[in-house]
C-alpha cells in the first residue's frame, strides 16, 4: 500500500504553526529575562541601599568616641550640619606631651607621632579647656601648628586627640551620596540616589538620615540613630 505523503498546504500549516509556537516562546523569554534583569537591578540596589544604611549607622555610633571631655567643654560637637554636608566627629588616638606647652607655642613635643600627619586636626585639651588646631608639619616628635595656641598646658593633665572627621553629603550632579573621611577624597557611598536629607536633634540626640532611589522613588530608606558617646559626655558630670 502507498504511503500518502504531507501536501503543500498541511506542511505550510504546520511550518505556520510551528513559527508561532516558537515567536511565542521567543517573546516568552524575552518577557521572562526583562523581569529577571529589573527584579535583579532592583534587588542589588536594595542590598546597596541596606549597605549605605549599615555604614552611616556605624560612623554615628561612633561619634563622639574618644572626645567626652572636648564635648563636655563644648569645644566641638559629636555631630554637626556644616555646608548641607553631616561632620560626624570622633577621637582616633590619643598622645602624651613630653613637657609643657606655654601660652602662645606653636609646636609640642609627643611621645609617638604615629598616625599624625600635616593636615589632620588635633586636639589638645585638659580638665579645663580645649583647642583644637591643625598640624603644619611634623620634625621628629615635634608637632608644628598652623597657628598658635592660647593657653598653656600642664604634661601631666594633657592629653592629645587626633581627630577623625567623616563627612556625609549628596552630590546632586551625579545622584550619589558620598563619605569623606578627614581630607582623603570623597568617596562614592550610594550611587542612583534622588534624594539624601538629615537632620540631627541635640535637644533629644537624635539623628535621623533618609534616601530614596531613582529607579524606587516612593519607596524611602530611613535610619534613626541615638549616638550614646554624645550622650554620655552630656550626662556625666
Amino acid at each position: 500500500m502507498k504511503r500518502k505523503g504531507f501536501s503543500a498546504i498541511e506542511a505550510s500549516l504546520c511550518l505556520a504553526l510551528f513559527l508561532i509556537v516558537l515567536l511565542a516562546a521567543y517573546e516568552s523569554f524575552g518577557i521572562t529575562r526583562d523581569f529577571f534583569l529589573r527584579f535583579k537591578k532592583a534587588e542589588e540596589e536594595n542590598q546597596a541601599a541596606m549597605a549605605a544604611l549599615d555604614k552611616m549607622r556605624i560612623d554615628l555610633l561612633h561619634a563622639g568616641s574618644g572626645l567626652l571631655s572636648l564635648i563636655k567643654l563644648e569645644a566641638l560637637e559629636g555631630i554637626a550640619i556644616v555646608n548641607n554636608a553631616l561632620v560626624i566627629s570622633s577621637g582616633e588616638r590619643d598622645f602624651s606631651l613630653l613637657a609643657d606647652i606655654s601660652e602662645g607655642q606653636a609646636s609640642f613635643l609627643v611621645e609617638k607621632t604615629t598616625g599624625l600627619s600635616p593636615g589632620r586636626e588635633v586636639a589638645v585639651v585638659d580638665e579645663a579647656k580645649a583647642e583644637i588646631k591643625t598640624i603644619s608639619s611634623i620634625d621628629g616628635k615635634s608637632i608644628l601648628l598652623h597657628s598658635s595656641l592660647e593657653a598653656s598646658y600642664s604634661r601631666n593633665e594633657t592629653r592629645v586627640v587626633l581627630l577623625e572627621k567623616t563627612t556625609l553629603f549628596f552630590d546632586g550632579k551625579t545622584g550619589t551620596i558620598r563619605r569623606k573621611v578627614n581630607a582623603s577624597p570623597a568617596q562614592p557611598l550610594l550611587e542612583e540616589a534622588l534624594y539624601f536629607e538629615f537632620v540631627y536633634e541635640k535637644e533629644s540626640n537624635l539623628a535621623k538620615l533618609g534616601f530614596a532611589l531613582k529607579n524606587d522613588k516612593e519607596k524611602k530608606h530611613e535610619l534613626c540613630v541615638y549616638p550614646k558617646n554624645i550622650a554620655l559626655a552630656s550626662t556625666n558630670p
